[in-house]
């Protein structure tokens, strides 16, 4: 996992942590996504922030959208993104989402990805 993806995926659950500590019953976080591509990382590196992100939140009951610009990500990076979101909202209505896929195995493809990509 490359160092940006665990110091995101760390500050995430520091904000989370932060609204327990001052006694909040729930945290709603609305993540704009944009961040990702100030420093451009590879596209597989923010689908695994996405992925990996989905074994902290279950835990929990707090609210946490992620907003996507479709108007600044590719189509392939949505779609990924889609499939990594037990819900969506679309159009103003939230939806569970048909297309997602588990962390273990949204992960597992991933590795399969970039072993192709080398080979």
């Amino acid at each position: 996992m490359a160092v940006s993806i665990r110091i995101e995926c760390s500050l995430c659950f520091k904000r989370y942590l932060s609204g327990r500590q001052q006694a909040f019953a729930l945290t709603r976080m609305v993540a704009h996504m944009e961040w990702a591509l100030e420093d451009r990382p590879r596209v597989d590196d923010l689908v695994e922030y996405e992925t990996r992100v989905n074994y902290m939140w279950p835990r929990y009951k707090d609210a946490v959208i992620c907003v996507y610009d479709l108007a600044k990500f590719g189509g392939h990076i949505v779609m990924d993104m889609i499939r990594t979101h037990p819900m969506v909202l679309i159009g103003g209505i939230i939806q569970e989402n048909p297309f997602f896929q588990p962390p273990d195995e949204f992960l597992e493809e991933l590795r399969e990805r970039r072993a192709t990509r080398l080979n």
